[in-house]
């Protein structure tokens, strides 16, 4: 029976490499591993199989004493590593045996746990990786050799596992952008399509130095968005919060203190009705807990559908305050995948289509397909987003013009444009934020004046103050 030496891609995007003996040519094998959830990258058939060879002659007795030699120094080499093997598992069978007070006292070593296999990749890698990929290149060393030597100095498991399979693609004649592609989460989708250009037009130098910029930009717009964002949610929250502990400690208070007074009237209706709020979601949180986690389940289940993802792609661009920036977003990274195409000497209409899968908004996703179809049948390929809502009038305007100039200049330009507008629109959601914060720090504290301090006020000064201003 022939043995086959293959490599393929799993399901989850990781390349495995193995053995298997098989009755059959090489179209039965991968058929065989497509049952199994393999795409076979390279099959191979193997000549001569050292294992399958010493297990013939482990049945057969040696003709000569050389070949009685070679075979005992195999099952002496076997004997010794499972012997080793064997050793190790008694030695962690006994560190599990000690007390935890041994381990606390250090007498017995416990091995590390690395999370950060299980952990999210950050941009932040991705960059490191850039930079140092980079520098690599620049030193004239060929792929294989610069990532099998940022494989050989990661300290990410999670990362060094990617470059792992970034190598065993190089090794199968893959390019690197391949091996990208199955990892979408860790490198955006503009990202993959600079390597991809840089590999296959020689350029890769120029390409990750134009992915290292996009990275950059891409962090610093998120620093920029986070910092504006910090502040007034950490005010909302802890507003609130303090709103929940004037209740659960101000309310004992008040009431013996209208008991230490000997007044008969009652606490106020507003703030029986709020203590009994607090109350009741204190005794039932876990009803509380079941009903948001059951909101965000059914919302996330709706937001997957075609129509709920759309209707709510569209309800973040009318957004009053962060829509104007989610659509310049997504314009920016429509018009940089399209720049990339033309500096690739592709068509408008090509550079379109493979442009429209970088944008994650469903609307103007819709405008881009839109636009691709008009370019097909003749017609003015800019009229979708001239009749898209929102859309800045400034790209319509230098849209038009590229049309009767020269398009790569003017979309060069766009670019230009659409950084300096993202700069303006997070400069004013930065000013807009603390005045959100202020409305609702204001509708907290007349909450608390009418919840907290009004009947207190009641006691000490009486109720005169409240009767003469209507209150």
């Amino acid at each position: 029976m022939p043995i086959y030496e293959y490599k393929a891609v799993a399901s989850n995007g990781r390349t495995v490499s193995s053995k298997i003996n098989i009755d059959g040519n090489e179209q039965v094998l991968r058929e065989k591993l497509s049952q199994m959830g393999l795409r076979p990258i390279s099959i191979k058939k193997k000549k001569f199989d050292m294992e399958s060879t010493l297990d013939k002659f482990k049945r057969v007795k040696p003709r000569n004493k050389r070949a009685a030699i070679g075979i005992d120094e195999a099952v002496l080499i076997q004997d010794q590593a499972f012997a080793k093997e064997k050793a190790n598992i008694m030695a962690q069978t006994t560190a599990k045996k000690k007390s935890f007070k041994d381990i606390l006292m250090g007498d017995v070593s416990v091995p590390s746990f690395d999370f950060s296999a299980y952990l999210p990749i950050k941009i932040e890698e991705v960059i490191s990786f850039t930079e140092m990929f980079l520098l690599l290149k620049r030193s004239n060393f060929t792929n294989i050799r610069a990532i099998q030597t940022l494989y050989n100095n990661a300290s990410n498991v999670a990362m060094k596992t990617i470059l792992g399979d970034m190598l065993n693609g190089l090794e199968t004649g893959e390019y690197i952008y391949v091996t990208m592609k199955y990892y979408p989460k860790v490198f955006p989708e503009i990202y993959t399509n600079l390597i991809k250009v840089g590999e296959e037009t020689g350029a890769l130098v120029n390409a990750l130095e134009q992915g290292l910029i996009y990275l950059n930009d891409t962090v610093n717009i998120k620093k920029k968005v986070r910092k504006a964002l910090v502040g007034p949610i950490v005010q909302s929250i802890l507003l609130i919060i303090g709103a929940i502990v004037c209740i659960y400690v101000g309310l004992p208070v008040m009431q013996d203190m209208y008991a230490q007074y000997g007044l008969t009237d009652q606490i106020p209706e507003a703030t029986m009705k709020a203590a009994n709020f607090v109350y009741w979601c204190g005794d039932h949180w876990f009803i509380l807990l079941a009903g948001i986690i059951g909101i965000i389940v059914a919302f996330r289940i709706w937001t997957k559908t075609p129509g709920g993802k759309y209707l709510w792609d569209k309800f973040k661009l009318n957004a009053p305050i962060f829509g104007p920036l989610i659509l310049r977003l997504q314009i920016q990274k429509f018009f940089i995948a399209v720049n990339i195409n033309l500096k690739n000497n592709a068509r408008l209409q090509d550079a379109i289509a493979d442009s429209k899968h970088v944008v994650t908004n469903d609307v103007v996703r819709a405008a881009v397909e839109a636009a691709e179809a008009n370019l097909i049948v003749g017609d003015s390929w800019i009229e979708p987003f001239e009749k898209m809502p929102k859309f800045p009038p400034m790209i319509k305007e230098m849209l038009r013009i590229g049309m009767e100039t020269d398009m790569q200049e003017m979309i060069d330009n766009i670019l230009r444009f659409i950084n300096e507008d993202i700069e303006i629109t997070i400069r004013r959601i930065t000013a807009t934020l603390p005045q959100v914060s202020m409305a609702i720090m204001g509708v907290v504290i007349i909450g608390f004046v009418i919840i907290i301090l009004k009947p207190i006020m009641e006691v000490y000064m009486g109720s005169f103050l409240f009767e003469a201003n209507g209150m």
